[in-house]
């Protein structure tokens, strides 16, 4: 995967797919191929942004050190791990940049400190190098005066304070340190940033040489627990290890992703904030995470949930932050000029007070998928989780509700919606034979019955020969190749095996599939949505059409970046990477039709 990228960057603004992502299971940051910190927020995923670049090279602020001639690079992770280099070479030598936030412990003893830790090292010859430090508060609102100490800068502003250690005494701007200077063979240079600290310690206090062992030895620990050893394990892992960073620790809630507003299409307005936990991701996690041997992360979301909301069929929400609060107002950021000019950058998100059903089946259908490995439901459990959710599905599947893609209109029939709660009232039902509460299963299963029988009468179109989008509807949907995964209809039933052709034949450009129609159309410049591709190869691996299964994968990871990072959507003609990033859903995508296709070709 590796990629040699030419140096200076000759735009204000570098393809989305240019970056590398370092993290503490609190909070991360973008660094780009140049050494430039393009994006992080402090001290959560959801705060405020310090460095903001990538939504506005003016005023966002950025953290750059990169050779101040012209030079190659080149950016990997320490293997196991999200400890990224960056490697520079010129004519004259090569210089290692290497990056990461410290991160230590196990389970319930997490050690996440808010700090960047930078170290540079001439490993040849030698290097000019340029030093830019240009920190911008509060999504470019605040930039905060330099201070000079006698080891480094103080930056304090309102309720920020921040400081940057370094052994070296800079000149020193009033709002920025730009700086050249010059490194031979041998020499090394480290920098740390620390957010919460209002005067920079000596580099030699932050022992960044013990933190990044200790840091590595996180990341591989973890990776070691993973049993997936099938053919694809290199992207698994990868995978995998995006996930885990992008999940916040204190709560086990995932992010979708780790930025806000990166666009669907340039220059266009569909622009989200993502930085916060969609429960339908995070319940998918738990079954990717399981699949994989690691089920800690997802699971200790789910019991965080559950011991936040004790009346969760009225309080069940579609997304929360990642401390569990619902507040997340949408409003836009119109001092920030957006990615490539797509306006308008957003905070908060008003999709977070949409009423999307498949929420409650996701939740059953986690639960379920972890007694499978090994974690029982108690009776405490059952009548605050299981229970309240199954009732609420019985009691409103009938109802019109939003759609996956967060459409901001009329509630509809979606099919996918209802399939969900299909799906949830027969994990709610197997559950309750497990756990031995025969109660309520005669009631649940009578409305689960309704469901399927009114899905597949109202839901397919004769004329499409296919499942739809909603009742009524002539639409073709993507989001319908979820329901043989989700156990709603086997995917060799015929009515499933021509959605299956339907939606390759109208939503799909080869390996890559939209989400809509209208998602495809020219005009709107949108790309292929990439967890929808990666269900379009699970669903021909459980046909049995693993050659073509295995093509569409190849062809889809041959389009993750550098680093094996995926973004949100593709461009499949030009191949550039749209929506925010990383994300979370394409890589559990990965996960779950890696798994599908193993079992498939073992299977054949």
């Amino acid at each position: 995967m590796c990629a040699l990228f030419s140096l200076p960057v000759n735009d204000h603004y570098k393809p989305i797919a240019g970056y590398g992502v370092i993290g503490n299971t609190k909070t991360a940051a973008l660094v780009g191929y140049d050494g430039s910190i393009d994006w992080c927020c402090f001290p959560r995923f959801d705060s405020p942004s310090v460095f903001a670049a990538i939504l506005d090279w003016k005023k966002g602020g950025r953290w750059c050190i990169e050779p101040s001639t012209a030079a190659t690079s080149m950016q990997n992770y320490i293997a196991g791990t999200n400890i990224l280099r960056t490697s520079f070479e010129s004519e004259s030598g090569k210089v290692t940049l290497t990056d990461f936030m410290p991160c230590s412990g196990s389970d319930g003893n997490w050690s996440a400190l808010p700090e960047i830790h930078r170290q540079l090292e001439c490993t040849e010859g030698k290097m000019a190098m340029r030093f830019t430090f240009e920190p911008s508060f509060d999504y470019g609102t605040l930039r905060p005066k330099l201070m000079k100490t006698g080891n480094g800068i103080s930056m304090r502003q309102g309720r920020y304070d921040m400081a940057l250690s370094c052994a070296d005494q800079f000149p020193l701007g009033e709002y920025a340190l730009v700086t050249d200077f010059r490194l031979a063979k041998g020499d090394k240079k480290t920098f740390v940033l620390s957010f919460g600290e209002a005067v920079p310690r000596r580099v030699a206090e932050y022992r960044t040489e013990s933190q990044q062992e200790k840091t590595a030895k996180f990341w591989t620990d973890w990776v070691a627990t993973l049993r997936y050893d099938g053919k694809w394990r290199e992207e698994v892992v990868r995978s995998a290890l995006a996930l885990k960073l992008m999940t916040y620790s204190p709560t086990g809630a995932m992010v979708a992703a780790v930025t806000t507003s990166l666009p669907e299409a340039l220059g266009g307005t569909r622009n989200w904030d993502y930085r916060y936990s969609w429960i339908r991701d995070s319940a998918s996690s738990l079954r990717a995470f399981n699949l994989i041997g690691s089920s800690s992360e997802a699971e200790s979301y789910l019991r965080w949930l559950i011991e936040n909301n004790p009346a969760l069929e009225a309080d069940l929400r579609l997304m929360y932050d990642v401390n569990g609060g619902t507040d997340l107002r949408e409003s836009r950021l119109d001092h920030l000029e957006g990615y490539k000019g797509s306006r308008p950058v957003r905070i908060g998100n008003a999709a977070s007070q949409q009423l999307q059903v498949d929420t409650y089946g996701y939740m059953l259908d986690s639960l379920y998928f972890s007694t499978q490995h090994g974690k029982s439901v108690s009776d405490d459990m059952y009548f605050r989780f299981v229970k309240p959710l199954a009732d609420y599905i019985t009691d409103t599947w009938q109802k019109p509700s939003h759609g996956i893609w967060e459409m901001r209109g009329t509630k509809r029939h979606f099919v996918y919606m209802k399939a969900w709660s299909y799906a949830g009232l027969d994990r709610a039902i197997k559950i309750a034979r497990v756990t031995g509460h025969q109660d309520d299963i005669h009631r649940w299963a009578t409305a689960r019955k309704k469901i399927k029988a009114e899905v597949l009468r109202k839901g397919w179109n004769k004329r499409k020969n296919s499942f739809v989008m909603h009742y009524g509807s002539s639409e073709l949907d993507s989001a319908n190749l979820m329901l043989p995964l989700m156990g709603f209809i086997r995917a060799d039933d015929e009515r499933m095996k021509s959605t299956i052709e339907a939606v390759q034949k109208e939503l799909a450009y080869g390996a890559f599939v939209y989400r809509t129609k209208s998602h495809r159309r020219k005009h709107r410049k949108e790309g292929a949505f990439l967890l929808c591709s990666f269900w379009l190869v699970s669903c021909l691996a459980m046909l049995g059409r693993t050659d073509e299964a295995t093509r569409n994968f190849s062809e889809l990871l041959g389009h993750a970046n550098h680093l094996g990072l995926l973004a949100e959507e593709t461009d499949p003609e030009s191949g550039e990477a749209l929506g925010n990033f990383p994300q979370a859903y394409s890589h559990l995508g990965v996960i779950v039709a890696a798994t599908e296709l193993d079992n498939a070709l073992g299977s054949r």
